[in-house]
Parts: structure tokens; C-alpha cells; sequence
């Protein structure tokens, strides 16, 4: 009956979790290049041991993110028209820099200009590739080989009949062997694990693709199924807390016998 109990309580801690996955995704269905998350049934298992009991279950509570597991898949593409706006077609990171001396890769595309003058994602981390736009540029845009250009007044001549435009820098991808590795850190933002390095290639070169210019990648997250993993969830929770009353019941019964 302790058993049942046990095993009662890792069904509930597994779909409490698996819940909370859910409605991630579905608040974050309209999120830019959101991946969608679900659990890692299995860690919850080899966290809670028989022989640490009710402590390990409620451990996973301080290390949520290790519990998750992120579909890679590329989510829909759509234009929108803004010059700083990229999507990555196939798979790769733009990699940011974090607190620490730290490295972030993201999808996220939709770039912008800092009070710095250097180009950040608008989540606020700035490209590693450390583009710099001087603060008299205009029509800044970024290529589909991810150089980023922008028109500089200093530097048309008297004969030039159009503008030319200078290359400020170039932003390369990094790639993942296995993306699924990689710590979901919020905001777009994930991190690989230690010793794990990523293979760097200009979009185009080296089999990567090219970037889709003035589009936005949207989250992978399909509503229709994201609504029935929730209902098959509560279901399941709902029978774990059965097993869970039963089992009490049966605990109350045996005490009753005993002092009968």
C-alpha cells in the first residue's frame, strides 16, 4: 500500500510537470521561434528512488529546466518586412553573449540597434559577432549570407549617384550535432553544455542555408495537439489521485484491523 502511495506520487509530481509544459507552450504559441517543451518522464523516475522517497520528488521543484526537453523542429516563416528582421531556414543558432563571459544561441531574429550602437536581439543580448552601427547609418539591413550593411554618409563620393552600402559585419550560425542538448535559459536563449562545441558557418557555406531576409521564424507549437496532451494530462492526474485515495483508505483500514 506504501507502494501505491509512492508510486501515486511520481504520477502526480510527472503530469504536474507535463501540465505546466503545456500551458507554457500555449501562452507562448505567438512567441518568435518559441520551441516547444515537454518532460523528461524518465529524470522525474531517476530523481525519486524509493530511497530518497518524498524529498527527491519534491527536488524537481528547484531544478525545473532539467526536467524539460525542446522540439527542434523549425517553426513557420513569415515576412514581415523590417529590414533587421531574419529567420534561420534548416537548422542553426545566432550565438549571444550572456553575463559571465557566457555563450547564448538563439533563433530569435528579430534584431534592433542598442543604446550602444552594437546589434542585440530585442530580448536584450547582444550578437557575438559584435556589429557595431555608427550612429549617422541609415538603412541597415542584414543578408541573406548575414552580412549586415547599412548606408553610411561619410562615405559617398561626389561622382556616386546612389549610395553605396558599407559592410559593417558578418553573422555567422552555429550548429548542433544534437540540439536537444542544449539548457533552455528563457527568452529564446538556450546553453550547451560544457565541452560542447559548435561547428560555425556563414548562412549559405558549408551546407547551412541561407537567411530568410525581412521574415521572423514562428513558434513550432500546433494549438489542436497542445489542447489534447493537456486533456490526456488531467485525466491521468486525475487517476493518480484515485490510486492515491485508495491507497490512504486501504493504509486506514489495515491501522483499524490492527487495533481491533
Amino acid at each position: 500500500m506504501l507502494d501505491a502511495l509512492y508510486i501515486a506520487a511520481i504520477g502526480l509530481q510527472a503530469q504536474k510537470e507535463q501540465l505546466d509544459a503545456v500551458a507554457n507552450n500555449l501562452a507562448n504559441a505567438g512567441t518568435t521561434a518559441f520551441k516547444r517543451q515537454s518532460v523528461d518522464f524518465s529524470a522525474i523516475l531517476d530523481r525519486a528512488s524509493p530511497a530518497t522517497g518524498a524529498n527527491a520528488i519534491g527536488a524537481t521543484d528547484n531544478r525545473p529546466n532539467r526536467l524539460l526537453r525542446f522540439d527542434a523542429a523549425p517553426g513557420d516563416v513569415r515576412q514581415t518586412g523590417r529590414p533587421l528582421d531574419v529567420a534561420i531556414l534548416g537548422p542553426g543558432f545566432f550565438e549571444v553573449e550572456l553575463p559571465g563571459d557566457k555563450v547564448g544561441y538563439s533563433r530569435v531574429g528579430s534584431l534592433q540597434v542598442n543604446a550602444d550602437g552594437v546589434l542585440a536581439l530585442s530580448t536584450g543580448q547582444v550578437l557575438k559577432a559584435d556589429v557595431r552601427i555608427p550612429a549617422d547609418a541609415h538603412d541597415v539591413r542584414v543578408l541573406a549570407d548575414g552580412s549586415v550593411t547599412a548606408v553610411i554618409p561619410g562615405d559617398v563620393s561626389p561622382t556616386d549617384t546612389v549610395a553605396p552600402a558599407t559592410v559593417l559585419g558578418q553573422i555567422e550560425l552555429a550548429t548542433f550535432p544534437s540540439p536537444e542538448s542544449l539548457t533552455y535559459q528563457g527568452d529564446g536563449v538556450f546553453t550547451a553544455p560544457e565541452g560542447l562545441e559548435p561547428a560555425r558557418a556563414r548562412p549559405g557555406e558549408d551546407g547551412s542555408q541561407a537567411l530568410a531576409v525581412q521574415s521572423l521564424e514562428g513558434s513550432n507549437i500546433n494549438l489542436t495537439d497542445e489542447m489534447v496532451t493537456m486533456m490526456l494530462m488531467q485525466r491521468i492526474y486525475e487517476l493518480n489521485s484515485r490510486v492515491a485515495q485508495v491507497a490512504d483508505e486501504l493504509v486506514g483500514m489495515s491501522n483499524n484491523m490492527r487495533r481491533s
